[in-house]
């Protein structure tokens, strides 16, 4: 089966062909880290694991690379506005590294209860500026920036009449002037507006967080005392681990224009190489039906819904939509998603976890046809959970309770970053037979006061009770 993604670049569905054969290189934009991981945020890292996850499983080598932005990012468009963990930090009466140090911890605490694989590198925009300099200093010699008062712009102009720079967000020259002088504020020191920094100076201007940088410039050395554009660290760290050419770059659908753009016109500057082949972009979440924003209260940090949902639950939610679809994120979905999963954690404890690797190929071949296309991970879901329905709806002692199916089940959700398998300890499933054959004993002399006490107090301790024709069966 061949896969086929969807190329922001070309607006078309591809045949997914890596330069490399059975190697992908593959990097996706991540945390500017000044607070929590949100909900918005997460769908994106967990779209980009399972396209981690799905092509290892095909058989590729990948080496996923996703940065941290620690420095450089700015509240305002424009090259305007305050360092986001600069200004985080003041707020908190903290060094930006302490709030940095502290968010990252918590960072990787939140991916890791939502089944997100930590990539293979996570590289830090602090920690890459040496490079950032060096590659800026290309940019220069190549003839697409230029100097004021010990700033370094990209000369967005001079660019677009080597190379296109427009086409990923589907904009010409003329459109993205108009457009940068109806969005920011005017900076004087540009030539034109939609010219974006490489290196901003901050001299005198109590930045905490600066470097001393010399640019040669026409023979002469420049030395400004500042700190990177946000737009250079992504183009530095993606061609210094994958190349100057790799396989996919994926990101938000706010990097379509201008941060995906802009990185890629770096990188031809400097390398001529447009770092990625293929361009993935997911679509935004509406929280209740609405714009999930801070100001609107509908605003939801992964550490807050942990607190009510398991993480493969949340999980299991967000797969369950194509990530470019403008999808709904509401706490019915999450209460739907917890009720799936105890669905298909029944038809496991059902079967039992098999100890043959058997599969079934009619089930993979029918997973893989969806998640070929364009990874589409809603139908992926909808039909394992489907063929988790068929197999609880099957006797226990019906030869047609395939092991080899269920182990199939079980694989192709762990694709998803989904863990099926009950996760009862062995004191906990003992203590649930003992209480269930009491309460089985209760039943069988028609003490229903006793029997519903006792699946009162499971319920208690989180087990779910069942009352079937075969029997009571519980489950964790």
């Amino acid at each position: 089966m061949t896969l086929k993604l969807f190329n922001t670049l070309t607006r078309e569905k591809e045949e997914f062909k890596p330069i490399t054969e059975g190697e992908v290189k593959f990097y996706s934009c991540g945390q500017t880290i000044y607070d929590d991981l949100h909900i918005g945020n997460a769908r994106a890292y967990v779209a980009w694991d399972t396209l981690t996850r799905y092509l290892r499983w095909k058989g590729y080598n990948v080496r996923h690379v996703q940065n941290i932005t620690d420095v450089g990012h700015l509240t305002d468009d424009g090259d305007q506005g305050e360092d986001k963990v600069e200004k985080r930090a003041k707020e908190m009466g903290l060094e930006p590294m302490e709030l940095v140090e502290d968010q990252i911890e918590r960072y990787f605490e939140d991916t890791k209860a939502l089944n997100i694989k930590r990539q293979d590198i996570v590289p830090r925009a602090t920690g890459h500026i040496n490079e950032m300099i060096e590659y800026v200093q290309k940019i220069i010699d190549n003839g697409y920036a230029y100097e004021v008062d010990g700033n370094l712009y990209f000369d967005v102009e001079k660019f677009a009449e080597d190379y296109p720079y427009g086409e990923m967000a589907n904009k010409d020259i003329e459109q993205l002037k108009d457009e940068a002088e109806s969005r920011v504020e005017e900076d004087e020191k540009k030539k034109n507006q939609y010219d974006f920094a490489l290196w901003l100076n901050s001299e005198g201007s109590g930045h905490l967080m600066e470097w001393t940088a010399k640019f040669e410039i026409n023979s002469e050395i420049v030395e400004s005392t500042g700190y990177p554009g946000w737009h250079l660290e992504c183009s530095v760290m993606g061609q210094k681990y994958l190349g100057d050419e790799f396989d996919i770059h994926a990101g938000g659908k706010d990097h379509i224009f201008p941060h995906h753009p802009n990185e890629r016109a770096q990188c031809f500057a400097a390398t001529g190489e447009g770092q990625a082949r293929y361009w993935l972009h997911n679509e935004f979440i509406q929280v209740e039906g609405e714009k999930m924003s801070k100001s609107e209260g509908n605003f939801y940090t992964v550490r807050e819904l942990l607190n009510e949902y398991s993480g493969d639950a949340i999980r299991l939610h967000l797969v369950s939509s194509h990530y470019r679809s403008e999808t709904s994120f509401s706490h019915e979905g999450l209460e739907k998603a917890e009720k799936e999963l105890g669905k298909a954690r029944r038809m496991v404890q059902k079967v039992g976890v098999p100890e043959t690797d058997n599969t079934e190929e009619e089930i993979k071949e029918q997973f893989e046809e969806f998640m070929d296309d364009d990874l589409n991970t809603a139908k992926a879901k909808q039909y394992l959970m489907e063929t988790v329905s068929d197999l609880n709806s099957v006797r226990e002692d019906d030869e047609e309770v395939s092991p080899a199916a269920a182990n199939t089940v079980i694989q192709l959700f762990q694709i998803l970053g989904v863990d099926i398998t009950p996760n009862t300890s062995e004191s906990e499933a003992e203590m649930a037979d003992l209480l269930m054959e009491i309460r089985d004993e209760a039943r069988e002399e028609e003490d229903w006061e006793t029997s519903d006490y006792i699946r009162d107090q499971l319920q208690n301790l989180g087990f779910e009770v069942e009352d079937t024709d075969e029997g009571s069966k519980w489950l964790k």
